[in-house]
């Protein structure tokens, strides 16, 4: 006999927690690196390379988790495996509140690709599918990230004003009682961070379920893991769809350097670039939701898709000439910035709803899902390495703008990339059609 259908106010809910672990479970891992790099580089006396070494380790030991954890989100329901994943999460940022050597960090970025991703990543997104529904996939998509965006930016500019109280005035001066407030800062927003895992976790234990749920107990005697991921392998669709991943997770995860390139090119102070920053992550909220909203009323994601990537391209080329040495017009330079972390985020919040486009069926999203961010989330193993060697190296020699050019070079080839891969998947969409 099928499950009742769920209230609204179930419903609400249910989407509501599963927006708030979506965005708590990568707090601990990526947010210091993102919003407070210099004053996490300071404290644990480390540099940008070091750093994208560490995150490198969690993009391994994620790229791993992503192919095992696919086919146990087809099997079972999500709210467990949610649950203990964020219960995981946290323990090792209270962890990371100790100030480990490099070495035990590597090793706690490791533990996080696995925490974040096992069994959390494809139940996260197959619990949203199932929200949505089929006529309401950009929707669905679209409010998962716009309110993970509304979850992250409020934590960043709170933390950012913790940090702003804990750092006072004349920040980066290099004394030991500027060090000192550093490790404060770092040590504070660590358990503060463990804090939101373990509040996301009894939400989703509290109201996850339904549907999703239900479906997964339907599904689960019929086939096999091996022979769902067997079939998502050899579905061109799926290997596009990772292409379109590729390109825009990529400036995502470029995203951490956004800061340090206003301090040195525009000469902000540590506190106004994570303020920046922090600014720039709301953007996120109506970028998301507002790209969900118009794929469901145009009919296409993928035309969304590449009109996002087009707008980056269109930004990147401005930053690479804003990078050409110092009196860069601040108020520009921002609004490209601006431009590229709205596009970005637009893209986060719709490029799994081209599963529904893509024809690919519910029962296997798992399995999908897998591939999908196997391929697609590699910016984890590489960005972070590459975007620390080129501004690393390039500052050894005292010319830190051509890191900066070189690095948004990247990024604009990558958005060229998954502009020819959204426009393949739209072409095969209208001939499915």
């Amino acid at each position: 006999m099928p499950a009742a259908e769920p209230s609204p106010l179930r419903r609400a809910l249910a989407m509501a927690s599963l927006i708030v672990a979506g965005e708590a479970i990568f707090i601990p891992p990526f947010h210091l690196g993102r919003y407070f790099k210099s004053s996490l580089l300071g404290t644990f006396g480390i540099n940008e390379l070091e750093l994208g070494e560490a995150q490198a380790v969690y993009g391994a030991a994620a790229m791993v988790s992503y192919v095992i954890g696919g086919p146990i989100a087809d099997r079972f329901a999500p709210r467990t495996l949610i649950a203990v994943s964020l219960l995981a999460t946290g323990a090792g940022s209270v962890y990371m509140a100790t100030v480990p050597g490099l070495g035990a960090l590597k090793l706690l970025f490791g533990f996080w690709g696995v925490s974040t991703i096992l069994v959390f990543w494809a139940p996260l997104i197959r619990a949203t599918r199932e929200w949505g529904g089929q006529p309401s996939q950009g929707r669905a998509f679209g409010l998962l990230d716009a309110g993970r965006g509304l979850v992250a930016a409020l934590a960043a500019t709170a933390a950012a004003q913790a940090v702003a109280l804990w750092l006072g005035s004349g920040s980066g001066s290099g004394t030991l009682a500027d060090a000192a407030r550093q490790r404060q800062a770092v040590v504070g927003l660590s358990l503060f961070y463990a804090a939101c895992c373990a509040g996301a976790a009894v939400a989703v234990w509290l109201f996850v379920g339904g549907r999703a749920r239900e479906a997964v107990k339907s599904d689960r005697s019929q086939r096999t893991p091996i022979a769902d991921t067997l079939w998502a392998l050899r579905q061109p669709a799926v290997w596009l769809q990772a292409l379109v991943v590729v390109a825009a997770y990529s400036t995502y995860k470029a995203f951490s350097f956004f800061g340090l390139f206003a301090e040195d090119v525009c000469g902000l102070e540590r506190t106004e670039s994570s303020k920046l920053v922090a600014y720039l992550s709301y953007l996120r909220v109506g970028a998301a939701l507002a790209a969900g909203l118009l794929a469901d009323w145009v009919g296409s994601v993928a035309l969304v898709v590449s009109a996002c990537f087009a707008a980056m391209i269109a930004s990147f080329v401005y930053l690479i000439a804003a990078a050409d040495g110092p009196g860069a017009v601040y108020a520009l330079v921002v609004l490209a910035l601006a431009s590229a972390s709205a596009a970005s985020y637009a893209l986060r919040g719709v490029y799994f709803a081209l599963l529904e486009e893509s024809g690919v069926p519910r029962r296997v999203t798992g399995a999908a899902v897998g591939i999908v961010s196997v391929v697609g989330f590699t910016p984890d193993i590489y960005m972070p390495w590459l975007s620390g060697w080129l501004v690393a190296s390039a500052r050894q020699t005292g010319h830190v703008e051509a890191g900066y050019q070189q690095l948004f070079v990247v990024l604009a080839a990558s958005a060229a990339v998954g502009l020819v891969a959204a426009q393949v998947l739209r072409r095969r969409g209208r001939r499915r059609g």
